[in-house]
């Protein structure tokens, strides 16, 4: 049973915040609500031998977006990939941790990769009480995991999703339901006016009307599959995410 439980961490503005969880039987219940923590060392769940995730907000990485000039769809060669960094950022892979996303538009076959990296410096001391556990982690990007679970729910192709996490907004907007755009630490202020430039640049440049989507719990359709014990959007779309990757 002690697969089942998974373990939820979002670096904040001065800390962490984790949530643990059980998954079983199609229905997920909370361990506990959503906790602020100094580091992940302090998660007081070791014992359910948990698999445990580290999302990262967008505010927290280096994002850029490359086009592949490989003809063979089934091969990326990661040294290419590497080598368009070096010139934008120097010492690439002695600094950062990094993933990416391979994007192909199903319209015009064109390849990207969507590339999210994090500071070294940043992540080592959340992972420096973890010794024990250190095969036993994930760290990834939040909007990844946000962006990868409303893809499957939503019916719309082309749609732009807003959401809330450590006191501003992130924005993410899908081509044909694929990453396209991605903007973080918007002001609450500024939001409308954000959505707004962006439709109006997907319709002037793209002839693209996109559905606007505000992540909030309701979006999810969870139904009968979780006991809602909290109404936390990102933390309700990570464990979704987190549970579909572990299993």
């Amino acid at each position: 049973m002690f697969n089942n439980y998974y373990s939820v961490t979002i670096p904040a503005e001065d800390g962490l915040r984790n949530l643990v969880a059980r998954a079983k039987d199609n229905k997920i219940n909370f361990v506990d609500g959503i906790k602020e923590l100094s580091s992940i060392g302090k998660i007081k769940k070791f014992n359910f031998n948990c698999q445990y995730v580290v999302l990262l907000p967008a505010a927290s990485l280096f994002y850029h977006s490359v086009a592949l000039e490989e003809k063979n769809p089934y091969r990326i060669s990661e040294d290419s990939i590497l080598s368009k960094f070096a010139e934008v950022k120097s010492n690439f892979e002695e600094e950062y941790y990094y993933d990416y996303l391979e994007i192909v538009s199903e319209q015009t076959q064109e390849r990207k990769i969507k590339f999210f990296a994090a500071d070294k410096t940043m992540l080592d001391p959340l992972t420096a009480d973890m010794d024990k556990y250190k095969n036993n982690y994930l760290v990834s990007a939040l909007p990844v995991a946000v962006f990868s679970v409303i893809n499957k729910i939503v019916s719309a192709a082309d749609y732009l999703l807003y959401y809330k996490i450590n006191g501003s907004y992130t924005l993410l907007t899908a081509v044909d339901k694929k990453l396209d755009l991605l903007q973080s630490s918007i002001k609450e202020t500024e939001l409308q006016q954000e959505i707004n430039k962006t439709r109006k640049y997907y319709l002037n440049n793209k002839n693209l009307e996109l559905e606007i989507l505000e992540g909030k719990s309701e979006l999810l359709n969870l139904s009968d599959l979780i006991e809602l014990e909290a109404d936390d959007f990102v933390f309700l779309t990570s464990l979704l995410w987190s549970i579909s990757r572990c299993q």
